[in-house]
This record gives structure tokens, C-alpha cells and sequence, in this order.
């Protein structure tokens, strides 16, 4: 039999893991080793599959143990390999399973990194019916893996479901529409100033704080975040936007006088300009009178592997949304990324409807839409595993009523 030839291997040496990771399209983060370190509370284990000593599949499996020495086995974005290689994958998967329940696994959870649609995001209300990823879909139900569908929403599945991404050929200026440009410039003018490293830790987690407050939901703490920094080295990008209010006051304050200096009589915008700079001057003044000074008004955490950058965590300050400050710490971010030679970045999670706030300023620039084939699961205790699933989603419900409550 063909499957026959194929050989399960436990014990893989990391250097080989790495090369073939490197020069495979499903390569991501999620499946390095060094993801696997973040993760508090979970053990790790890669496996491969060879045909003739080379590898031809790969999958790196987080185990999170679960009482009365039973266990979850979850490969993020994986497992990687040739989809159309039916008997690559049969053979794959009768193999974790065996793994799995030698291991005393309640299920195997898994996504693959296959990429079911893609388009820009300026065609999503275009019709996109067909799922090119369904073969593999047919398959893999077929091997008795359970399909969780087509989710829309990010909190139905592990790893969203709907990603925008941002390509190398578009990381121009020239690419960018006319309303980003200006946003840009509007930010650059006020004062907004970008600064990167190690150092911005602490506003940045301020930052998300406040977005944790405002969404109402549960994100990571300082010790999470340091740790990610601290693994992944120069690998990771920490970026935010800071404002000096006092130096934007006074720039306000010669705007104004600018204008009122001048000898013919103000137009309308003029005056417009005016009553707005006026407006922002108390605002500032407010803020200056709590004790503030220097704001950090937004920031972002991403990570690099190889050619691909993904950003993992961003946060914004809604007080001082007009100064526009997302917009100018993307776009060095995408500056940052080009110059070394990323060819994708992937901004993160949307929901799948493409209409919510995070959807349509991550459209501001000019990102494609990814949808990814989805989440499975491998029942090997199906009763349990069933268990198992409605006590995942009671806790996140819980988690979310507790966070909309506080």
C-alpha cells in the first residue's frame, strides 16, 4: 500500500523542521516552536511524516491538560502539508489520532492554514460563493474530522476565521487612498510622533488597558506581552503614537493667532478652522489641567518569522481619535516592513461581515481579505470531546458576560 511508505516520525531535529517550514506557502508563526513558549500551561510536540527521508508533513501540537489526566491536543494553523495528497493525509491522521489517544487526548482541534477566498476588501460585497478549499473540506470530513463551517464571527472559532493582510506590492504610498494619505499628513502635522522598541512596553499596555475597557473585553497583561518581547527579540515590532500636548497647544495657539493677524476678512473655512482649533485648545486645556502631558494615543505589537510579519495586538486611546494616530503608526509599520523585505503582513482578525469599525478602518488601506478554510475537530473520546466543546463555549460566554458587566 502507498501509505506504507510513509514513515510517522516523534522525534524530528529542528533544524530540518525549520528548513522545511522555510521554503513551504503554508508556513506561519503559529506553527514554530518558539510560539509555542508563549503559551503558559501548554506542552508542545512536533511529528512529521517522510516519504523516502524527506519530510512531506508537519505538525506542531499544543497539549493542554485537562483534569483527571486527560488532555487537548491543538495544532494552530496547522497541520502543514499537500491537501491534494490524499494518501498523505489519510495516513497523517490516522497517525495523530493514534498519537492523540495514546496521549489520553480528548479531541484534536486543528486549522489548517489554507486560504478558502481572497480578495480585496474593496470587493467584499461582491458575490464570493465558491469555496475553492472544498475538496479538502470533503476529505477531511470524510476521515470522520468534524468541520466547525464557515464562521463568521471571531468569537466562534480558536484563530479568526477572516483575516486582512496587507501584500508587499502594496506597502506604497502610491497605493494608499486619498483619505489615508490625508489622515497621515493630519497626524504628522499635529505633532503625532512614532516611536519603537522595548522601551514603549509600558505605554503600550496602557493602551490596550483602554481597550480593554472600551470593547469590554479580556485581553492580555504586562507579564503576557513581555514575554512575547522577550522570546521573540528583534523579531518583534512594538510601535506607538505619542503626542506632547503641551507643544500641540501652542502650535494651536500660533495657528490662531496667524489667523486672526490676517488683514482681509476670513473666509468661511477660515472661520471654520477657527471655532475648530478653538474646540481642540480647551480640549487639550482639560486634559493638561487632569495632570497629562505626553499621551500615548496608540500602539501595536507584531511579530516577524521569515518573510511574513502579523500583528498580533493593537490599541487605541478613543479620546484622541481625531489626531488620526492608527493610521500614521500603520504605515511605518508598513515602511518598516518593507524595507525588510516582508512580503505579507497580516493585519489580524476581522469579523466575517466586514462591517465593523475594526473591518472598515483596516479597509482604509488597501488590504486583502483572506478566508481561511476553518477549524475541525478529531473527536478520539467523542462523548467527552462533546463535553469538552460546550465547556469551551459556556466559559467564553461567561468570559464575555463578565467583561460587557465590569
Amino acid at each position: 500500500m502507498i501509505a506504507d511508505e510513509y514513515v510517522f516520525d516523534e522525534h524530528p531535529k529542528p533544524q530540518e523542521i525549520e528548513d522545511f517550514l522555510e521554503s513551504h506557502p503554508q508556513n506561519n508563526l503559529l506553527q514554530h516552536a518558539r510560539w509555542s513558549q508563549v503559551k503558559e500551561n501548554w506542552s508542545m510536540k512536533q511529528v512529521v511524516v517522510r516519504r523516502g527521508g524527506t519530510i512531506r508533513a508537519y505538525a506542531m501540537i499544543l497539549i493542554r491538560p485537562l483534569p483527571l489526566g486527560l488532555s487537548l491536543f491543538y495544532i494552530p494553523r496547522g497541520p502543514i502539508a499537500n491537501y491534494q495528497d490524499e494518501p498523505l493525509i489519510r495516513f497523517l491522521f490516522a497517525k495523530l489520532k493514534k498519537l492523540a489517544r495514546r496521549s489520553h487526548a480528548v479531541t484534536l482541534r486543528f486549522d489548517p492554514n489554507l486560504i478558502d477566498r481572497a480578495y480585496p476588501y474593496a470587493q467584499r460585497n461582491q458575490n464570493h460563493d465558491e469555496h475553492h478549499q472544498a475538496a479538502v473540506v470533503q476529505l477531511l470530513t470524510g476521515l470522520k474530522c468534524r468541520h466547525k463551517g464557515y464562521t463568521l464571527y471571531l468569537r466562534e472559532a480558536t484563530q479568526p476565521r477572516f483575516q486582512a493582510v496587507m501584500l508587499r506590492e502594496q506597502m506604497d504610498w502610491a497605493a494608499l487612498n486619498a483619505k489615508t494619505r490625508r489622515s497621515i499628513r493630519h497626524a504628522e502635522k499635529c505633532g503625532v510622533t512614532i516611536h519603537e522598541g522595548e522601551t514603549e512596553l509600558d505605554p503600550f499596555v496602557e493602551v490596550m488597558k483602554q481597550t480593554e475597557q472600551r470593547k469590554k473585553i479580556h485581553l492580555r497583561n504586562a507579564e503576557y506581552f513581555k514575554r512575547l518581547m522577550t522570546l521573540y527579540g528583534e523579531r518583534a515590532v512594538l510601535m506607538t503614537a505619542r503626542l506632547d500636548l503641551n507643544q500641540r497647544r501652542n502650535q494651536i495657539e500660533d495657528q490662531i493667532s496667524e489667523l486672526e493677524r490676517k488683514p482681509e476678512e476670513l473666509n468661511k473655512v477660515e472661520k471654520e478652522q477657527i471655532i475648530n482649533l478653538n474646540r481642540e485648545q480647551e480640549f487639550l486645556e482639560k486634559k493638561l489641567s487632569q495632570g497629562l502631558s505626553v499621551v500615548t494615543l496608540c500602539g501595536l505589537l507584531a511579530l516577524i518569522q521569515d518573510d511574513q510579519m502579523e500583528v498580533l495586538y493593537a490599541g487605541t486611546n478613543s479620546e484622541f481619535l481625531t489626531y488620526r494616530a492608527p493610521y500614521s503608526v500603520h504605515w511605518k509599520l508598513f515602511e518598516k516592513a518593507r524595507k525588510m523585505g516582508i512580503q505579507r503582513c497580516n493585519l489580524g482578525g476581522v469579523e466575517g461581515t466586514l462591517d465593523d469599525g475594526l473591518s472598515i478602518f483596516k479597509g482604509n488601506f488597501p488590504i486583502q481579505i483572506e478566508e481561511m478554510i476553518g477549524e475541525f475537530d478529531l473527536p478520539v473520546m467523542p462523548v467527552l470531546a462533546w463535553m469538552l466543546d460546550r465547556g469551551i463555549a459556556l466559559i467564553k460566554t461567561v468570559r464575555r458576560w463578565k467583561a460587557k458587566t465590569c
